[in-house]
C-alpha cells in the first residue's frame, strides 16, 4: 500500500498529460496529474520543476473545488519542497480542517516542520515533525512512506543526540525499526535501493557489521549508490578485521573520487593494521597532497610515525593535530601515552594542571566550522586520559590530583580529582591487603578486617571468600608468634582466646565486606554463614545479609537483641544502612502464563502482541502505545513512588508515570516499546 503513486510513473504522468490535453475541465484527472508529480518531485528526485507542476495543478483543482483535502495537501506539500512555508502552512491547516485523519496531512505537516528547522525559522520543531509522521504512521499502518519518512527523521534526530553512543541509541532502534517496516510494505523499486542505504548506515553505526555488509553489498548493482556502497564496505571490512577487502573496496570508490583525501586515509589505516607501514604513510602523504587539513590523514600519518619509532615526528604530528582540533581525543591518548611510556613525568603534571585551570573559563558549548562542540566535555575527556597515565607513572598521583583541586571552581571538577586521589589511595592500600587475604592465617586481626571493610570494594569477591579461611592450626601458631613463650598452660589458652575473638571480628567484618559486593553468589555464601556457623558468625552474616535487604534478617536480628537487651543496637545499625530497593525482573509472558492479564486493561496474553509481568502489575503493549503517546500527561512528580513492574523508584529512573492506577517507570515503557520492534528488526536482518 501506498499513499502516492509511484509505479510506472513517468508512464502514468504522459498518459495523464495526454488525458488533459483532451479533457482539460476534468478536475479528477487533473488532481490524480498532481498527485503523480508531487510523488515524482518528493520521492523520485524530481525537484523544483515537479515540485512548481505539482503546485499549478493543485491550484487549479482548487479554484473548482476549494475544500479538497487531497488538492490542499499537494499545494501544502509542494510549497514545502519549494521552500514557501508561509503559504504551504495555510493549505495544511486548512486541509487539516477540513481531513484531520488524513496520513498524507500529517505526512505533509511533518515535512513544513522539518523544513523550517532546516531554513532556522521559528515554527522549525523536529521533535513536532517526528509526532506528525508518527500520526501519519497511525492512520495508515500499511503505507510505506509514512515509515520512510520517520526513520529518516529518527536517524537525524538520534545524530543530533549524539548517535548510538550517546544517549540516544532507543532512537536509533526505532529508526531502524521504521525503515525495515518500509521495506517489508514493499516500497516502490525506484525509492527501495535509497531506503536499504539508509538501513544500511544505521547498522554500520549500531556495530551490526555483517548485516551491513550484505546489505551495500546489495547497493553494488544500483548505479546511483555503488560508489557510497563501494566506500562504506571499505569501513564494514575495516570494523571486521578484514583490511585486505576494505583497501580493495576503498581503492574501487577512488574510480569515482579519486581526489578524496579521506579515502586515501582510509587506505593508510588499513595499510596500517596490515603492518605495511611504508604503505600507510604513502596512502597518508597521497591525502595531505589533496587537503593538508585532514585530520585522519594527520592522525593516520602519527601512528605510522610511531611504528617507525620516530617518536619526536609522531609527537610533533600529534601536536599539529590539537592545535587545529583541540577536542580529537586519539591524538590526545596517544600524545599522553608516548610522555608517559617516556616517563615524563613534568608534562603529565604541567598537562593536568593546566587542563583543570582551563577548565573554568571553557563554554559549555562553542561552534567550530558550523558544528556543535562541547570543550568542557573535550577537557573532562582529556583529564580522564591524563588521570590515568599519571597514576601509571612514578609520579605521586594522590598529591598532583589534590594539588589540581584548588585550580577550579567547578564543583564536578574537584569532586572527580578528589575520586581519583581516593580511588589511587584505596587501589595502593587495596594491593597490601590483597597479602594478608592470600594468607589470612597470618595476617588476620579487626584492625585488618576493618581496613579491608573500608576497601571492601576494591578487592575481588573471591578474595575475600578465600580470607574466611582460618582454623585452630592458625590460632595455636599466631598465640605463640604473637605472644611469645606461655608461663603455663592457662596463660596459652587465654593466648589462643584472643585470638579467636580477633580471627572471629575478622570473619565478621569479611562477611559484610562481602555483602558489599551485592551479587548472587555474595548472598548465597552468606546465607549458608547464616545456616551453618556458629550463633557470633551466624548473626554477623545476617548483618551482612540486612545490607543487601533482606527483610527476615532483619526479624531475626532484632528478636536475638531484645532477648539480650541490646533492641536499641541494631534499630541504631538500621539507621546508617540504605537498604537496596526491591529489583524484579520485568519479563514476556508466555504461552504457561494463562492467568496473566493486564492490570489496565484485563487484555490476555493471547489477545496482545506483548503482555510484560512485573512484581506487582502487568502492562501490555496496547497500554505501553497508549501511555507513550500521551506521556506527559500520565507523568507524576511523587518522590515516593515505585515503579509497579521492576520495583525502581522515583528517583532511580528518568521519569515516572501513573497510567490507570499503574505506576510506570520511563526504562519499562521504553524496553516494553522496544522489545517487539528490535525482534522485528532481528528477524529482518537474520533472513537477509
Amino acid at each position: 500500500m501506498a499513499l502516492f503513486p509511484h509505479d510506472k510513473l513517468d508512464w502514468s504522468i504522459r498518459r495523464l498529460e495526454q488525458r488533459l490535453d483532451g479533457s482539460p475541465d476534468d478536475a479528477a484527472t487533473r488532481l490524480d496529474y498532481a498527485r503523480h508529480c508531487l510523488s515524482k518531485a518528493w520521492f523520485h528526485d524530481g525537484g523544483e520543476v515537479w515540485f512548481n507542476k505539482a503546485l499549478t495543478q493543485a491550484r487549479r483543482v482548487l479554484n473548482h473545488d476549494p475544500a479538497s483535502p487531497s488538492a490542499l495537501v499537494v499545494a501544502g506539500a509542494s510549497l514545502v519542497g519549494l521552500d514557501r512555508l508561509e503559504p504551504a502552512q495555510r493549505y495544511l491547516d486548512e486541509a487539516v480542517r477540513v481531513a484531520p485523519e488524513s496520513a498524507a496531512v500529517h505526512l505533509a505537516l511533518g515535512a513544513a516542520h522539518e523544513a523550517a528547522r532546516r531554513l532556522g525559522a521559528p515554527s522549525g520543531d523536529r521533535h513536532q515533525a517526528v509526532r506528525e509522521v508518527e500520526m501519519a504512521c497511525r492512520l495508515a499502518a500499511d503505507a510505506w512512506e509514512p515509515h520512510w519518512q520517520l526513520g529518516r527523521l529518527l536517524w537525524e534526530r538520534s545524530n543530533e543526540l549524539g548517535g548510538p553512543t550517546g544517549g540516544s541509541k532507543r532512537m536509533m532502534e526505532r529508526s531502524q525499526f521504521h525503515t525495515v517496516r518500509a521495506l517489508e510494505l514493499g516500497p516502490s523499486p525506484a525509492v527501495e535501493p535509497r531506503i536499504v542505504y539508509h538501513l544500511a548506515i544505521t547498522c554500520l553505526h549500531g556495530a551490526r557489521f555483517v548485516e551491513a555488509d550484505k546489505l551495500f553489498t546489495r547497493l553494488l548493482d544500483d548505479e546511483k549508490l555503488r560508489a557510497r556502497a563501494q566506500y562504506y564496505l571499505g569501513l564494514v571490512h575495516y570494523h571486521l578485521g578484514k583490511y585486505k577487502n576494505a583497501v580493495l573496496y576503498l581503492r574501487q570508490h577512488l574510480n569515482s573520487a579519486p581526489e578524496s583525501p579521506r579515502v586515501h586515509a582510509r587506505i593508510g589505516m588499513c595499510y596500517l593494521q596490515l603492518g605495511e607501514v611504508v604503505k600507510a604513510r604513502e596512502a597518508c602523504n597521497r591525502a595531505l597532497a589533496i587537503d593538508p587539513s585532514d585530520l585522519q590523514a594527520r592522525w593516520t600519518l602519527g601512528c605510522a610515525l610511531v611504528e617507525e619509532d620516530r617518536e619526536d615526528d609522531a609527537l610533533r604530528a600529534f601536536k599539529q593535530i590539537l592545535q587545529d582540533a583541540p577536542d580529537h581525543q586519539p591524538a590526545f591518548q596517544e600524545l599522553v601515552r608516548l610522555r608517559a611510556r617516556r616517563d615524563d613525568a613534568e608534562w603529565l603534571q604541567a598537562a593536568l594542571r593546566a587542563e583543570v585551570q582551563q577548565f573554568d573559563r571553557l563554554p559549555v558549548v562553542a561552534q567550530r566550522d558550523g558544528k556543535p562542540i562541547t570543550p568542557r566535555q573535550a577537557t573532562r575527556d582529556r583529564l580522564g586520559t591524563l588521570v590515568r597515565s599519571v597514576a601509571s607513572t612514578a609520579i605521586d598521583p594522590v598529591n598532583a590530583f589534590l594539588s589540581g583541586i584548588d585550580l577550579t571552581t567547578d564543583e564536578s571538577l574537584r569532586f572527580a580529582l578528589w575520586e581519583a586521589a581516593l580511588d589511587r589511595v584505596s587501589t595502593h592500600r587495596a594491593k597490601s591487603m590483597a597479602a594478608a587475604l592470600e594468607d589470612p592465617g597470618a595476617h588476620y586481626s579487626a584492625e585488618a578486617g576493618r581496613e579491608v571493610l573500608a576497601l571492601a570494594t576494591s578487592l575481588p569477591e573471591q578474595l575475600l571468600t578465600r580470607g574466611l579461611q582460618i582454623d585452630e592450626e592458625h590460632l595455636r601458631r599466631q598465640a605463640v608468634d604473637r605472644h611469645g613463650p606461655a608461663r603455663d598452660v592457662s596463660d596459652h589458652r587465654q593466648a589462643i582466646d584472643n585470638e579467636r575473638r580477633e580471627a572471629r571480628a575478622w570473619q565478621a567484618l569479611l562477611l559484610l565486606s562481602i555483602a558489599s559486593h551485592g551479587n548472587r553468589s555474595s548472598r548465597n555464601l552468606l546465607v549458608r554463614w547464616a545456616a551453618e556457623a556458629d550463633a557470633d558468625l551466624a548473626e554477623a552474616a545476617r548483618a551482612a545479609l540486612v545490607m543487601l535487604g533482606d527483610e527476615p534478617s532483619i526479624d531475626i536480628l532484632r528478636k536475638r537483641a531484645r532477648s539480650r537487651g541490646a533492641g536499641n543496637l541494631v534499630d541504631a545499625m538500621l539507621t546508617q544502612i540504605d537498604a537496596p530497593s526491591v529489583r524484579h525482573p520485568v519479563r514476556p509472558a508466555t504461552s504457561d502464563d494463562h492467568d496473566a492479564v493486564c492490570s489496565t486493561c484485563g487484555r490476555r496474553h493471547h489477545e496482545v502482541a506483548l503482555l510484560l509481568l512485573g512484581s506487582h502489575g502487568n502492562i501490555c503493549s496496547s497500554c505501553l502505545a497508549e501511555l507513550a503517546r500521551a506521556r506527559r500527561e500520565h507523568a507524576i512528580d511523587d518522590p515516593s513512588a515505585t515503579c509497579a513492574l521492576s520495583g525502581r523508584h522515583m528517583f532511580e529512573v528518568r521519569a515516572m508515570y501513573a497510567f490507570r492506577g499503574l505506576n510506570v517507570s520511563h526504562k519499562v515503557l521504553e524496553d516494553g516499546l522496544g522489545r517487539l520492534e528490535r525482534e522485528a528488526v532481528h528477524r529482518f536482518l537474520a533472513e537477509l
